[in-house]
C-alpha cells in the first residue's frame, strides 16, 4: 500500500477489559465512583510537550505527579504541536512507585480547537513482577467534541507502571492531554514504595512487548462472532464456503468469458483489451469485443509481501507479541528472510490450516469465485494470484539504479531510457500475448512539483535535468544576457548557467510549470515507447499518481497525450477527484482506494475515508463506485486490497483494516454483500446515470409469499426479487419520491416473465399513460427506451405471462435522459 502513509501502533495485551468511551466532556476532578485518586509517583513524556501549560511545558526529564499539570485538578495542559515530521504516537510513561491494586482510569483531553484532538489511545499497564505488558484498552476517538473524556475500567488490576500511546490522525493535528485520574481499587498495594526509575528507565519501558495477538493473528482483547479459535473450525469455515460457491461461474448469457457484458452491444474484437467510446462514455472493450467496466481488487496475492509481519525487534532480538508463532517446520511457507530480518504471514499459515494439502489451489479456486459472486472482475494493482485467470493490470516498478531526483528520477538523463528497457524488455516480451493481461502502470505514486523543481536547480552541470532546463529557459527567453537579467545573474556561457545553483524564486511560476509539463511529456513519451517497442498489444495506463501529493496538474497534462488512460490512487469519498480532468478528455481509471474501521486492533488509513463498521465500509464503497460511475470518462478502479494488513504491523508499521477478507481468510460478510449490490448496477450507471427507482416506496398488485415481496425489486441486490400471484393481470409500480424526467426502464426478470406487458407512468398512480408495450417478451433482461416523460410513478403491467407461474424481478430500474 501507500508507502507515503506511515502508522506504528504498539499495542499488547494479557487479559480483556472493557471499554468505555464518553464523548461528552465531564468537569475535570475527581473520578467518579468509589476509591482514591492516586496523585504518587513520576512520569515522562517520550516527546518533550511543545505546547500546553508549565512545569509540563517542553519537560524533558521526570515529573512530579504532585506538581504536573496532569494531576492537578485543572484546565492546565501539555501539549503536542503538529508538524510535518512530528511523530505519530506520542507516549506517556507512569510510575506509581509500588503496586497498586486499581478501580479506573479517567484521561481527559480538552481541545482548544479543532486543529487539536487524537486518533486513538492504547493503555497499556504492568506489575513490578511482569517482564511485558498488559493491555487495558485501545480507544478510538468518537465525534468531534472539543472536552472529551475516555474512562477505561479496570477493576482487578494491579500495577505500577501505566503507558498512555496517544496517536495522531495526522502529521499536523496538536494532541492535548489535560488530566490522568488513576482511581485505587480495593486490596493491598505493595509493601514499601520502590526507588523510583530514572526518566531513561521509564523511556525504556516503552521498549517492552506485550502479548497482541493469538496463534491465528487476531487482536486478543476482544471477541466477536465468528472468532476463530480451533483449526478444525477454519476447516469448517472452508467446507461450508465452497458449498455455498460450488456453482459459482459467469454466466455466458450475460458475460463473455473476460466479463464483459453482452447486452450493451459487440464492438471490433482485437484479440486484446482495448478502450473505445461509445455514445460519449468511455469502455475498455474485451478481446471478444464486448464493454467492460473493470472492477478491480489490489494485492490479491496469497504472497503479498504487504501482509507479513516481522518476528524481529530492529535490533534481532524477538516481538513478545504472540501469544504463539506457528510451527516453522510444518508451516515454513509462512516464513521469510531479507537483509532486515524475519517475518510471518499469519494469512499463509491459516490458509495452510484451512484448506490442507494443495492449499494454494484450493484457496485460488475458492479467490475467483468469491469475487465474481461478489461482482470483481479484475486484479487491478500489485500482485495477483498464482494460476487464477482473471483480468488484470500488470504495474512495472522503476530500477532502483537510475539517477534520482527526491522520490522521482532524471528523465533528461541518458542512460534512463536504456536502463528502464533493459530492465523491462523480458518482462514485456513474455506477456505480450496475453489475452488476460488489460495493460500497464509505470512507476506508482510519483509526479513532479515544484520541490523538483527547487530541488535540480540548486544541481551543477553534471545533472541532465539542470542542462535541460537551462536549454529550455533558453529557448523561451533568448540571449544570455536576458537570462541573466530575469535571473539576476551574470553568468559567462549557457554552460556556466547549468553549473550554478539558482533560486527557484527567481524563476516565474510560468516557466516552473512549463518545465514541469515538458518533463512529463518527455517521461511518458519515453515510457510509451518502450512498452510499444516491446509489447505493442497491451496499453499503457499511465503511472498511479496521487492527485493531492508528490504531483501538479502540469505534470498530470503532460502525461495525457502518451497514456492510453490516465490511472490515479484516490482514498476520497466520491468521483470528484475527475473533475481537474475532464477538460483532457481521456479515460480515468482510480486503482487504489478503499474504505476502513478501527477494529478488531487495526485502524483506518486516513480520516476522509474513516468508518465505523463493516456495513458502513461497504455503504461508503456503494457510494463512492457509483459516484465515480457516472463520469463519462471512467472506465474503472480497484479496491486496496484483498486482505487486511497484520494486526502487529507490515515493517512500516501500517495495520489498515483494509481487506475484503481478514488475515483468517474470512469474508467480511456485511460489507461485500453491499459491494456486491454496487458492482451489479455500475454499468447501468456509466451508461444511464443514477437509477431513480433505487430504494424507492413500491407497490404491487400482489406478492406470493413474504419473501418475494416488492421493495426486493428496487434494493440493487441482485439475488432478491419480487414474485406475484400465478394470474396474468398483476403489476409493480416504483414510487420516484417527485416528478422526474424519465426515459428508461431496466428489468432483470426471473424465470417467471412477462410474454405480453406494458411500461407506464403516472404523476399520482391513479392514470396511467403507456410509454411502451410488447407481446413478444422472452425473460432475461430488458433495457427499454422511450420518449421522456414527466413522471413520479413508472409501473410494470403484466398481460400474459410467459411461465406457469406468476412475474418476478429481480432489478427494476428506473433512469432520466443523459446527454451522451
Amino acid at each position: 500500500m501507500k508507502n507515503r502513509v506511515m502508522m506504528y501502533t504498539r499495542i499488547v495485551l494479557a487479559f480483556l477489559m472493557a471499554m468505555t468511551a464518553l464523548a461528552a466532556f465531564i468537569p475535570i476532578g475527581h473520578a467518579r465512583g468509589e476509591g482514591t485518586m492516586l496523585k504518587t509517583g513520576n512520569y515522562v513524556y517520550s516527546v518533550s510537550p511543545d505546547g500546553g501549560n508549565s512545569p509540563d511545558l517542553l519537560s524533558t526529564g521526570l515529573m512530579a505527579a504532585a506538581k504536573g499539570v496532569l494531576y492537578d485538578g485543572t484546565t492546565a495542559y501539555a501539549g503536542w504541536m503538529g508538524k510535518a515530521k512530528s511523530p505519530m504516537t506520542v507516549h506517556v510513561v507512569i510510575d506509581l512507585l509500588r503496586d497498586y491494586p486499581l478501580d479506573q482510569l479517567r484521561v481527559v483531553m480538552n481541545s482548544p480547537n479543532k486543529y487539536w484532538g487524537f486518533k486513538d489511545m492504547t493503555v497499556k499497564y504492568r506489575p513490578e513482577a511482569a517482564t511485558g505488558y498488559y493491555i487495558a484498552t485501545r480507544h478510538i476517538r468518537q465525534g468531534s467534541e472539543l472536552n472529551y473524556t475516555v474512562n477505561v475500567p479496570i477493576a482487578g488490576v494491579t500495577a505500577r507502571f501505566i503507558v498512555l500511546d496517544i496517536t495522531r490522525t495526522q502529521a499536523f493535528q496538536h494532541i492535548p492531554l489535560t488530566e490522568v485520574e488513576i482511581m485505587q481499587g480495593s486490596g493491598t498495594p505493595g509493601q514499601n514504595p520502590k526507588p523510583s526509575f530514572t526518566a531513561e528507565q521509564l523511556k525504556a519501558e516503552l521498549n517492552k512487548d506485550a502479548l497482541l495477538v493469538d496463534r491465528y493473528g487476531q487482536w486478543m482483547i476482544d471477541a466477536w462472532p465468528g472468532k476463530i479459535t480451533s483449526d478444525a473450525q477454519l476447516r469448517q469455515n472452508y467446507t461450508d464456503e465452497a458449498a455455498a460457491l460450488a456453482n459459482v461461474a459467469y454466466d455466458q448469457a450475460i458475460y463473455d468469458s473476460y466479463g464483459g457484458i453482452k447486452r450493451i452491444g459487440k464492438y471490433e474484437s482485437t484479440g486484446y483489451f482495448r478502450l473505445e467510446q461509445v455514445n460519449g462514455k468511455w469502455w475498455f472493450i474485451t478481446p471478444d469485443g464486448y464493454p467492460f467496466l473493470l472492477k478491480g481488487v489490489d494485492a490479491a496475492s496469497l504472497w503479498e509481501a504487504g501482509y507479513k509481519t516481522p518476528t524481529q525487534k530492529p535490533d534481532g532480538t524477538p516481538r513478545q507479541i504472540f501469544e504463539q508463532l506457528p510451527d516453522r517446520m510444518l508451516y515454513a511457507p509462512a516464513y521469510t528472510k531479507d537483509e532486515n530480518g524475519e517475518y510471518v504471514s499469519f494469512i499463509v499459515s491459516n490458509v495452510m490450516k484451512k484448506y490442507g494439502s494443495d492449499y494454494e489451489a484450493k484457496w485460488g479456486d475458492i479467490t475467483r469465485k468469491r469475487l465474481i459472486q461478489w461482482g470483481f472482475n479484475a486484479f487491478s494493482k500489485w500482485t495477483k494470484p498464482k494460476g487464477v485467470t482473471f483480468p488484470y493490470v500488470q504495474v512495472l516498478q522503476d530500477p532502483a539504479n537510475l539517477r534520482r531526483i527526491l522520490w522521482s528520477y532524471d528523465m533528461f538523463d541518458p542512460q534512463t531510457a536504456p536502463i528502464i528497457e533493459s530492465t523491462l524488455k523480458t518482462q514485456l516480451q513474455n506477456a505480450r500475448t496475453s489475452k488476460w493481461l488489460i495493460g500497464y502502470t509505470y512507476d506508482n505514486e510519483a509526479g513532479w512539483t515544484t520541490d523538483i523543481v527547487k530541488e535540480l536547480l540548486m544541481y551543477g552541470a553534471d545533472s541532465p535535468a539542470k542542462g535541460a532546463f537551462i536549454d529550455y529557459y533558453a529557448t523561451r527567453h533568448g540571449s544570455l544576457d536576458n537570462i541573466n537579467m530575469l535571473l539576476g545573474m551574470n553568468a559567462v556561457s549557457f554552460n556556466a548557467l547549468k553549473d550554478t545553483p539558482i533560486a527557484i524564486t527567481k524563476v516565474s511560476p510560468a516557466d516552473v510549470s512549463g518545465f514541469i509539463t515538458l518533463a512529463s511529456e518527455t517521461y511518458y513519451a519515453m515510457i510509451r515507447d518502450i512498452l510499444k517497442r516491446n509489447d505493442p498489444n497491451h496499453l499503457f495506463l499511465g503511472s498511479t499518481i496521487v492527485p493531492t501529493w508528490r504531483t501538479s496538474l502540469d505534470w498530470d497534462r503532460g502525461a495525457m497525450p502518451y497514456v492510453d488512460a490516465f490511472s490515479v490512487d484516490s482514498y476520497t469519498r466520491d468521483g470528484s477527484w475527475m473533475d481537474e480532468y475532464e477538460a483532457f478528455g481521456k479515460p480515468l481509471l482510480n486503482l487504489e482506494h478503499s474504505f476502513g474501521s478501527s477494529d478488531r486492533g487495526l485502524s483506518y488509513i486516513s480520516a476522509p475515508t474513516k468508518t465505523t463498521s463493516t456495513v458502513e465500509r461497504g455503504v461508503a464503497y456503494r457510494g463512492f463506485a457509483e459516484s465515480q460511475a457516472q463520469n463519462p470518462l471512467f472506465v474503472g478502479s480497484g479496491w486496496y486490497a484483498y486482505f487486511d494488513q497484520a494486526v502487529t504491523g507490515r515493517v512500516d508499521g501500517e495495520s489498515y483494516n483494509i481487506g475484503l477478507v481478514n488475515q483468517q481468510d474470512q469474508p467480511y460478510t456485511d460489507m461485500v454483500s453491499i459491494m456486491k449490490m454496487a458492482h451489479a448496477g455500475l454499468e447501468n450507471i456509466h451508461l444511464y446515470g443514477i437509477n431513480l427507482a433505487d430504494g424507492a416506496a413500491v407497490a404491487a398488485s400482489s406478492t406470493h409469499v413474504a419473501t418475494l415481496a416488492p421493495a426486493n425489486a428496487v434494493d440493487g441486490d441482485g439475488a432478491t426479487r419480487w414474485g406475484s400471484n400465478y394470474t396474468d393481470d398483476e403489476w409493480i409500480y416504483a414510487d420516484l419520491g417527485a416528478v422526474k424526467t424519465v426515459n428508461r426502464v431496466y428489468l432483470s426478470w426471473e424465470a417467471a416473465y412477462a410474454k405480453a406487458y406494458k411500461i407506464q407512468v403516472s404523476n399520482d398512480a391513479k392514470t396511467w399513460t403507456d410509454v411502451f408495450a410488447t407481446t413478444s417478451g422472452d425473460g432475461g433482461i430488458d433495457d427499454i427506451s422511450f420518449s421522456a416523460k414527466s413522471a413520479r410513478y413508472v409501473r410494470m403491467l403484466g398481460l400474459k405471462r410467459g411461465s406457469a407461474y406468476g412475474y418476478s424481478l429481480w432489478r427494476f430500474e428506473v433512469f432520466a435522459p443523459t446527454s451522451g
